[in-house]
């Protein structure tokens, strides 16, 4: 990769709204947090909720979805319309589980406020790029997915599934989506809100009835970011091209 092509790859990847508006407001609740033990457990739950959504659509588009990288090759072609799984509820199941990891860490923040204005900052960052790849697919598939739209909600499941289904799980979505690099930083995301309750806010460390858990979670948290740092590191190294070394004399 040469300097020019990573400064065009950051600016990118700048303008996505995760680093516009994601990284900045976990940050800014990380220190104005006031967790409790409930605040906890439900912001977990929310969490867990909204990353078994991601899982379970991922499956199904994570290797045929719409991605502004395909757009970047001029090359946005989704394949088929996924109508199947999570699908078949909302046509955003995506965003709803991204959505619910943020209402997860919201609730464990225990912000009332800034969780608001999380909630209207996500949905009208997220309004945009929905619109954008609706437009997109409306113009590939056309009177099918125009169908779809009639009968299927944006943002909220509707009660039966959507009758005409199309599309079958597969690990292959999850590989493709990077989707284990994404749980991976939420879990790491969750630990450390636990610790900053434990020891900002409990003033509590490795006493003897919490060394074990602490030891274990700071090692699934070391874990996560080790197989985070391999994984990009192989991803890379498996998308160089090949060299020829030429013959040795």
């Amino acid at each position: 990769m040469t300097i020019k092509e990573f400064i065009e790859r950051s600016k990118h990847r700048l303008k996505k709204p995760r680093f516009l508006f994601v990284y900045p407001l976990a940050t800014w609740l990380f220190f104005v947090a006031r967790t409790t033990e409930l605040r906890l457990m439900l912001g977990i739950i929310f969490a867990l909720l909204g990353a078994s959504v991601r899982l379970w659509a991922n499956g199904f588009v994570g290797h045929v979805k719409v991605n502004w990288t395909q757009k970047s090759r001029h090359d946005p072609s989704i394949g088929h319309l996924v109508t199947a799984g999570p699908y078949a509820y909302v046509r955003h199941p995506l965003y709803v589980g991204t959505f619910l990891i943020g209402a997860g860490v919201c609730v464990i923040v225990g912000n009332l406020w800034l969780s608001l204005i999380g909630c209207v900052a996500f949905f009208l960052i997220y309004h945009r790029k929905i619109d954008e790849e609706e437009a997109m697919i409306r113009d590939e598939v056309g009177e099918e997915f125009t169908t779809y739209q009639q009968m299927v909600p944006r943002w909220f499941p509707r009660r039966r599934a959507y009758s005409h289904q199309r599309g079958a799980w597969s690990w292959q979505g999850i590989l493709a989506s990077k989707e284990p690099k994404t749980l991976a930083w939420v879990a790491v995301c969750l630990i450390l809100l636990y610790f900053r309750k434990e020891i900002v806010q409990d003033h509590h460390w490795m006493t003897k009835d919490r060394w074990v858990k602490h030891t274990v979670l700071i090692g699934l948290m070391c874990l996560f970011i080790a197989g985070d740092v391999v994984f990009e590191w192989y991803r890379h190294r498996a998308a160089r091209p090949l060299q020829n070394p030429g013959r040795r004399s």
